[in-house]
């Protein structure tokens, strides 16, 4: 990932957002909605988090795919967190998708290219994360410049650390998801002159193995199962 910003072209919309690993299809809904996207990658590591985790279906129900992270201290940022450098946990990994997608649609052509980012040899959960990404973009059709929250030096925190970065790419509105609605201070952007736009996201049922659908899994799940197709199921929310 990671676009040229051409500084010849207005932005208006900004989504900012922790990088997250593989997340729901939510969260690349907001990015059809917006001219910008900012990894918030310097904030602090959350451990019982989206960082490293999200949730697969097996035949038994939603299953945690959890990455392995190397001891760290406990205040960490999230472009400081390194994974874990023992194999096994990519091993172990790659088997629970194999054993919960082997039999999906699309298996033979999703698979060998997220094992290719298991084994790459990334050393920090962003660089991986950001690798998992790109995969995503590509079979979700989106191409939109990307840039790394500390790129801008911003020492503010929380809300107005929000505001200053969308006044930094001097865009006009902020997509939000509903989940900020508790702690984002609308307030502080109307005095920036920033308009709020909160998401309305309803998850779409597509093609998915193991009887009864599951909706707010992994965005690998839609891969494997609908593959070329997860494009027209990610457009059809915005319908």
């Amino acid at each position: 990932m990671g676009y040229a910003l051409n500084p010849d072209t207005l932005l208006t919309r900004v989504c900012i957002h922790q990088p997250d690993f593989a997340p729901y299809l939510g969260f690349f809904q907001r990015l059809l909605l917006v001219d910008h996207f900012i990894l918030l990658d310097d904030v602090q590591f959350i451990r019982r988090g989206w960082q490293h985790r999200d949730q697969i279906k097996s035949k038994q129900g939603p299953v945690w795919l959890t990455l392995s992270l190397a001891k760290g201290e406990y205040e960490q940022r999230i472009n400081e967190v390194r994974l874990a450098d023992d194999p096994k946990w990519i091993d172990d990994n790659l088997n629970l998708l194999r054993e919960c997608y082997r039999h999906s649609a699309c298996f033979e052509e999703i698979f060998p290219l997220v094992e290719e980012i298991y084994r790459a040899g990334y050393s920090r959960l962003i660089d991986f994360n950001r690798a998992i990404l790109d995969l995503a973009f590509t079979y979700f059709q989106i191409s939109l410049p990307v840039t790394l929250a500390s790129d801008y030096a911003i020492t503010t925190a929380s809300s107005a650390r929000l505001v200053d970065l969308v006044l930094k790419i001097s865009a006009s509105q902020y997509i939000s998801g509903t989940g900020a609605r508790d702690y984002l201070d609308e307030q502080l952007f109307s005095a920036a002159g920033i308009a709020v736009q909160w998401q309305q996201f309803s998850h779409p049922v597509y093609p998915q193995l193991h009887e009864e659908f599951t909706p707010m899994l992994s965005c690998l799940d839609v891969l494997f199962n609908c593959g070329k197709a997860s494009a027209d199921v990610l457009r059809s929310t915005l319908k």
